[in-house]
């Protein structure tokens, strides 16, 4: 919530109609909110969410629907191809693989270093 807070209280207004603050009132206010209730909603929101958006860096993410068809483009692709040469996948897809591998090992680093930074805290206090 720290880095996706606004797209998160978006998508639950938009979707929802909760207010986000209802979280930090007495018994969740009207709409009983909880943290359990709050990630059962994000992590079932439409793709067309803001919340969707922003993790596919600022694009509609590709439904299942889309991926068959760059499947099938390219099936067609290697049939009507010469011998011998094979096609490429279909440039979209690529793309979107690359960004998916991209933002992987960014993932990967910042949670490392996160580790890192909490050790490094963790053996400071205990030497102090």
């Amino acid at each position: 919530m720290r880095t996706r807070g606004n797209e998160i209280e978006a998508d639950l207004r938009r979707y929802y109609q909760i207010d986000l603050r209802d979280l930090w009132r007495p018994g969740g206010g009207s709409s009983q909110l909880t943290l359990r209730l709050v990630w059962v909603l994000i992590t079932n929101s439409p793709i067309d969410s803001a919340l969707a958006i922003s993790e596919n860096n600022g694009d509609i993410p590709w439904t299942r629907s889309e991926r068959l068809l760059s499947d099938l483009w390219l099936i067609d692709a290697q049939v009507n191809s010469k011998k011998g040469k094979a096609p490429k996948a279909h440039p979209e897809r690529e793309a979107q693989r690359s960004k998916h591998t991209a933002a992987k090992a960014k993932s990967k680093t910042s949670a490392f270093e996160r580790a890192k930074k909490r050790d490094a805290e963790r053996r400071r206090k205990t030497t102090t």
